[in-house]
């Protein structure tokens, strides 16, 4: 019979994507925070966002002029409180990927792959918690439920002791969850330089500010390269199977 995981032991995994179609490098990144944490999270992003985003998403896709100081002011939230929250990611090159020889051709199950990487990532660094994961909802044909299996299988075959680590995994709407919307505007200014966006002729001022600003806060100089892998803010470039 499963023991129920105590409050204090769960550690809420927050995971959204840049896009999958257009752009070369797909970013996943996900805030990390432990639960009794998460109300707390929510209230000073809340709080941050006012008073330019008053209401609405915020999302990298809306970052402007007008509301570039409460991007800001929201992933400070994040940086100014690295003992509790945390953020990691992957990305990967698109065009190395071969969906014919390793995914059946399906590119939902190369996604899937790297969402699982992420996810299992999370669970080594955090060895001695217990998650629930959400992503970001997306339509798909496969079910969160599948993904929180195979997440538990793995951690066993690797010899985990933790009984079932993932406990819940759930998609939740970016537009009602807070912490998937900071994951958002911090992948967009990954995917926003990895794919040179910010070097494009009719770049967008205040997401080209607002990338810099972030990779300052980081303390990144080259974001290709990545961070370390146990960084409180983390970068990891995935190399895929030849």
């Amino acid at each position: 019979m499963r023991i129920p995981a105590k409050p204090e032991e769960i550690v809420e995994v927050y995971a959204d994507e840049s896009s999958q179609n257009k752009h070369r490098y797909l970013v996943l990144g996900a805030i990390v925070v432990h639960l009794l944490d998460t109300p707390e999270l929510i209230d000073a992003i809340k709080k941050a966002r006012l008073p330019e985003l008053p209401q609405g998403e915020a999302k990298w896709a809306k970052v402007s002029k007008a509301k570039l100081a409460a991007y800001r002011r929201m992933v400070d939230v994040v940086f100014d409180n690295q003992h509790k929250w945390h953020f990691h990611s992957l990305f990967v090159d698109t065009t190395q990927q071969d969906h014919k020889k390793f995914n059946d051709g399906d590119s939902e199950i190369g996604f899937n792959k790297e969402l699982y990487q992420l996810a299992n990532k999370v669970r080594q660094l955090y060895s001695k918690a217990y998650f629930h994961l959400y992503p970001d909802y997306r339509d798909t044909r496969s079910l969160p439920e599948d993904l929180r299996q195979i997440l538990c299988h793995g951690a066993r075959k690797r010899g985990d002791t933790r009984d079932w680590p993932v406990r819940r995994c759930q998609f939740r709407d970016s537009k009602r969850t807070i912490p998937l919307q900071v994951s958002d505007i911090l992948i967009g200014a990954i995917a926003y330089q990895l794919n040179g966006h910010d070097k494009a002729a009719d770049a967008n001022p205040a997401k080209v500010e607002l990338a810099k600003y972030i990779m300052k806060r980081a303390g990144i100089a080259d974001i290709t390269k990545g961070t370390a892998r146990a960084a409180k803010f983390s970068v990891w470039p995935r190399k895929l199977r030849k």
